[in-house]
Parts: C-alpha cells; structure tokens; sequence
C-alpha cells in the first residue's frame, strides 16, 4: 500500500528552508566589505538573472524527473552559496554566489506546488492544497521569523560570516526531512505512456498560460504587482540605515513584516472561502498598496505596522491567485507552467532592481518607496479592471 503525503515532513522542510539567520545581514554583509546600495541592487538583479536563464530548464526537469531530489539539490546549493559568502570580499564572488543561490530557487520554483497538489491529487484531496501551501507557507515565514529574531542577538556575538555558515549548515540538516517527502509526480510518470519530447513539454504550458485567461491574468497580476512588495524584504536592511537605527532595528523590521506575513498565509484559505468576489485577489492589493504609501510617507521606524500590515494583505492575494492557477492546470506540467511564471518573475525583478539602484543614486530613499507605492497601486487598479473585462467575455 502506497504511502500517505506527510504533510508535518513538509511542514518542517519548509521551516528549516528558511530558517536560516544570514537573511536578514547578507546585505549588511555586503555594506561591510565595502559594496554600496547601487552594487547591492546590481547584485540582487544579477541574482534575479540567474534564475531567470536557469528557471525553465529546472522546470522541466521537475516534471520530468524527481522533484524530491531537485529539492536536496537546491538545499545543498544554497549552502554553498552562504559557504562562498564567508569568506568573500569582492563583489564578484558574492555574484558567485548569487549564482548558487539562484540555481537552488530555480530548482525549487514550481518543484514544491507541483509536489503538494500531486501528492493531495492521488488522494482525491485536491481541495486542499490552498490550506496545505497556506500553511507550508506560514511556517516558512515562521523560520524567518525565528531567523531574523536571533540574527540581530547573533551579530553581537559572532561575525556575520560566522552565520553564513551556521545558515550553511541548517541547509544540509534540512535534507533529513526532504528524503522524507513521498514523490508523486503525475506528469512523469504519464511519459512512460505517450513520449513527450523536452520540447513539448515547455510547448504546453505555453498554450495553456496563453489560452487560458484566468491563468494569464493572474501571472501578469502577480508578476507586474505583487511580486514586487514581495521583493523588497530585500531591502529592508537598508531602509533601517537610512533610519540611523541599529542592528536591533533590523530584526524589528524583519519580525513586524513576516509576523503579518505569517498571518497573511494562515488567514488566506479561511478568507478565500467567505470572500465569494472573484476579484477579491485584486480588491486586496490595491488595499496592501495603500498601506505600503502610509508606511512610504510616514517614513520612520513608527510606521513599520503599516508596511506589516500591507505585506499580510498582498500575501493573501498571493496564496488565492496561486491556488487559482494551479486549478486550472490539468494535464500540463506543473511546474513548468511555475517556472514561466517565476521566469516573468525574475525578468521584472532584474528591471526592478536596476530601477531601485538608480532611483537610490538619484533621490531619496523615502522618494524611491513612494514610487514603488504609488506604481503598485496603480497596477492593482489597473488588473481589477482588466480581470472584469476578462471575465464578462
């Protein structure tokens, strides 16, 4: 008898993935060897490009492989990422590193939805899966949490090449949990019956996101809007040096955010079941970006709820338009159809970034977050209207 989906395996798989204290300091990491915000920015770009060139062939490897294993990859590549940071001192190996980095996300984009819905599908507990991500969801941001929390007690005690290691380390145990996880895989083992070339495989997935207008709307959706508030946790690091504030600061900012997050991810399946709108996804984000220009024009360490508050409510809209997409999917490869979504992803995020850097040299930071406010905004009211005119044709 086939075994169940163990459901805690993954949850603490999740948990450990990001439990990891470096975080919270890479970027104060990189301010002290020497990088400024406008590298800094450069650098995340180069690490949004390495996922976006590496992002489809991860893809459809997942589904035609074993994505349990593309998960050990991906732990024991983002180790080497934080080993390599260690003992770096230039700008080009942290880009390394970067690039390690961005093949253990690639490795993961897709690998992880396509496993829980799967695993949920063989059990004829498809309904499920907003709960099961929801809550996958929670306590990755819990590991953070817990994460950034000691980080701020850790850089009094140890250098922050210190824990890039210790965060190294936590990668490799989290591979006890992932050997753990039941492989499903339904698309692969439907290539045992019909041969599908490499080709087809990204063929397909191509039609069905561009077909398919609830598929459609939503990636744009959350690719050009609420891709970018997720984003910019990247940075928050820096938004407490333009306050003057000290490391403490760090982990306050980090804690409010990803508590909201938490939350967000709990309360987004019990929320997509009584908000009956079908633009509820929509609706939600335009109130996040309200939030993030109270927190942009506040400007202090005060209004740090507000951003919390706003990263809660575009997470909700995150988990229900995922869920969206993944319903849609039938016979096409999961995480291919993921990784297109996480390629536009990534091409946005490089743009993004390059953006920031030179909004950064030019204005300042409190301008920059009233921009990217001010831009979200306007892009959630833009796709509640295109998502009504989508829906009544």
């Amino acid at each position: 008898m086939e075994k169940r989906f163990r459901e805690r395996s993954f949850y603490i798989y999740k948990f450990i993935n990001d439990l990891l204290p470096i975080y919270a300091l890479y970027t104060i990491l990189f301010r002290e060897k020497g990088l400024s915000v406008a590298e800094i920015a450069l650098l995340l770009s180069l690490w949004s490009f390495f996922v976006l060139a590496l992002e489809l062939p991860s893809g459809i490897l997942a589904d035609r492989w074993n994505r349990r294993n593309m998960l050990c990859i991906a732990a024991l590549l983002k180790a080497v990422c934080y080993i390599i940071w260690c003992f770096s001192d230039s700008f080009i190996f942290f880009g390394l590193g970067f690039l390690f980095w961005g093949i253990s996300g690639a490795f993961s984009t897709g690998t992880e939805e396509g496993l829980i819905y799967d695993n949920l599908k063989s059990e004829n507990r498809e309904k499920e899966f907003s709960e099961i991500y929801g809550k996958g969801r929670f306590y990755a941001t819990l590991g953070i949490l817990i994460a950034i929390i000691s980080s701020g007690i850790l850089a009094t005690f140890i250098s922050i090449s210190t824990i890039s290691i210790l965060s190294a380390v936590i990668c490799v145990i989290n591979l006890i949990f992932i050997f753990q996880l039941r492989e499903k895989n339904y698309y692969s083992e439907r290539l045992k019956e019909e041969k599908i070339g490499y080709f087809k495989t990204f063929l397909e997935a191509v039609k069905l996101c561009i077909k398919n207008s609830n598929i459609l709307v939503s990636m744009i959706f959350l690719v050009f809007v609420v891709s970018i508030t997720d984003y910019l946790d990247e940075y928050d690091a820096l938004i407490i040096d333009n306050f003057e504030l000290g490391y403490i600061w760090i982990s306050v900012i980090f804690t409010v955010r990803f508590v909201f997050i938490a939350l967000g991810n709990r309360i987004a399946p019990k929320l997509e079941k009584k908000f009956k709108s079908k633009s509820k996804g929509f609706i939600l984000a335009i109130m996040a970006s309200l939030f993030l220009l109270i927190f942009s024009v506040i400007w202090n360490q005060y209004a740090i709820p507000a951003l919390g508050i706003g990263c809660m409510i575009m997470t909700i809209a995150d988990v229900i338009q995922i869920n969206i997409i993944q319903g849609e999917i039938k016979e096409e490869g999961r995480a291919t159809v993921m990784s297109i979504y996480s390629m536009a992803q990534n091409g946005v995020m490089i743009l993004f970034s390059l953006t920031y850097a030179l909004l950064s040299s030019i204005y300042y930071l409190k301008m920059v977050y009233i921009f990217i406010s001010i831009y979200c905004l306007a892009g959630a009211i833009l796709m509640y209207f295109i998502n009504l005119k989508t829906r009544r044709q």
